[in-house]
């Protein structure tokens, strides 16, 4: 992603995109959209010298929390298939993992 698209994504989706300062300091993002049917997570991501402290648990919750302010009833989510990392963390916030195969085209 580069800035103008981090804008755009913004502009359409406001009050869902997070950032988590410490200090000064950034050390966690998230990115949340919703397209009036389905809500999606994009991007959480916590500096490596700061996980393990809740900080992207915490941002999850306030995005999940937004969204459903908003009416979205379901969230959904992309993991790359070796990132077990990822699966773990997500499973741990009670997350599951669906039954599906992702398609794309480059435009």
């Amino acid at each position: 992603d580069d800035d103008a698209a981090l804008r755009r994504f913004a502009e359409r989706n406001p009050g869902l995109v997070l950032l988590a300062e410490e200090d000064g300091h950034l050390v966690g993002s998230a990115l949340g959209g919703w397209d009036g049917r389905r809500g999606w997570l994009y991007h959480v991501a916590v500096h490596r010298d700061e996980r393990r402290r809740g900080i992207g648990g915490t941002l999850v919750a306030e995005l999940e929390r937004r969204m459903r302010d908003l009416g979205c009833p379901k969230l959904n989510l992309i993991v790359w298939d070796d990132n077990t990392y990822a699966m773990q963390f997500w499973e741990a916030l009670g997350y599951r993992r669906e039954k599906t195969v992702e398609y794309a085209k480059e435009l």
